[in-house]
């Protein structure tokens, strides 16, 4: 059995900066440096190659941190609109020169495989990514309802078992087991 830890960055600082340079706030460095002892036994660590998935991921992991460009969060393009429940009804729907729900499904799913396969029986892996393109990568395992789309509030549901309900807050995380 191999185990990963799909987990949300910490806290980003609200800056006019382009989103990949988004630092960790105090709040957000406070809130992953709570968290670090739940992962101190973990065997591999890789984020994403934002700031802010980097940043979380350098507070929790004492093991050496790979970067994986693919488990950046989702490209919005350009938005017209507020496409968030658009996405979640359509997972086909994207704004021009952005990436659909399905388009971030099979980009996370190729590099969770590429983590999967470099991993040994037994060991565990924590990932630091982002929450759309979590959640994109779990539609191949699970069904995403919105619940409520002013708060981006999700029932994310496995084999009729509730996994998540509500909002997918910075720092939470899914642990996945994966058999064979």
């Amino acid at each position: 059995m191999k185990k990963i830890i799909l987990m949300r960055h910490s806290i980003p600082e609200r800056l006019k900066l382009p989103t990949e340079q988004l630092p960790l706030s105090e709040e957000g460095k406070e809130l992953a440096r709570s968290k670090s002892e739940i992962f101190a036994n973990i065997d591999k660590c890789y984020t994403s190659s934002y700031k802010r998935a980097f940043e979380t991921a350098q507070i929790l992991s004492r093991k050496p941190i790979t970067m994986v460009d693919d488990l950046h969060e989702r490209i919005v393009g350009e938005a017209r609109e507020d496409f968030w429940l658009k996405q979640y009804q359509d997972h086909d729907y994207h704004n021009p020169n952005g990436e659909s729900l399905n388009d971030v499904k099979k980009r996370m799913k190729t590099a969770v495989d590429s983590i999967l396969r470099k991993m040994q029986d037994g060991e565990s892996a924590l990932i630091v990514s982002h929450a759309t393109a979590i959640c994109s990568y779990l539609l191949n395992y699970c069904d995403i309802t919105v619940t409520n789309s002013s708060d981006k509030s999700r029932k994310i549901t496995y084999k009729d078992e509730t996994v998540m309900d509500g909002i997918f807050a910075p720092t939470n995380y899914f642990e996945i087991d994966f058999i064979n």
